[in-house]
């Protein structure tokens, strides 16, 4: 694989029993693009990503990250993959019990980082998005804007080297959403790949980036928007 692509996909399928949700997806993205990822309701782009971080398996085909194959990883490999990736969640995955400060340190240190610069990076990250007087609070005392915005701040404390993002402004005001995609034009000016999950032609919009569209399971267009 050429040194400059960071994600490939090979005759991409993915099925459940009968029904078809990707099919025959070929894609590269080269390292440090910012792309687009859009399509209607149910056309499959949050199975796409899963595929990327490996949360599904392929019912055929192949997926590369970083020059490594991600559809025949064991168990015990996906780790070190998924320290190459920030992941923003369309529903937070924030653990209940444990403080906003708590759900991003906790990740830092399943990454091998000590408790000091787990701390320290956790800080940061939850400054740079305006929560670091809510680090004592649990999630269930969070708004939804808070809540997507600790689960940005958990993203991208590791700074990764790839960003995938599942609607990420779904529970933000306009503001914040511009804040949000202010911040990741800034990670992906300093060299991280971006790929953003959206439905949102706005943010299509106001952000002159490579997008693809799925429709019935397979790309029906990869270029600038609009079409």
């Amino acid at each position: 694989m050429p040194a400059g692509i960071v994600i490939r996909l090979r005759e991409l399928h993915k099925a459940y029993d009968t029904r078809e949700i990707l099919r025959g997806i070929n894609l590269h993205i080269e390292a440090g693009e910012f792309v687009f990822l859009t399509g209607p309701s149910g056309a499959g782009k949050s199975t796409f990503l899963r595929l990327l971080y490996a949360a599904e398996r392929p019912t055929s085909g192949e997926v590369w990250i970083g020059g490594r194959r991600v559809d025949t990883m064991t168990r015990k490999d996906l780790p070190e993959l998924r320290r190459q990736m920030g992941i923003i969640f369309q529903d937070f995955k924030l653990l209940r019990r444990k403080t906003v400060l708590e759900n991003i340190t906790f990740v830092l240190r399943f990454h091998g980082l000590s408790s000091r610069e787990a701390q320290r990076r956790a800080y940061l990250s939850l400054k740079r998005m305006g929560l670091q007087h809510r680090q004592s609070a649990l999630p269930d005392a969070l708004s939804g804007g808070e809540k997507q915005r600790t689960a940005i701040a958990r993203a991208l404390a590791y700074q990764p080297r790839v960003i995938l993002a599942d609607e990420p402004t779904g529970n933000l005001d306009a503001e914040l959403a511009a804040e949000l995609m202010s911040l990741l034009c800034d990670i992906n000016y300093q060299g991280a790949t971006v790929l953003v999950a959206t439905h949102d032609h706005s943010l299509l919009e106001s952000i002159p980036a490579r997008t693809l569209v799925l429709h019935r399971g397979a790309i029906q267009y990869d270029g600038s928007w609009p079409p």
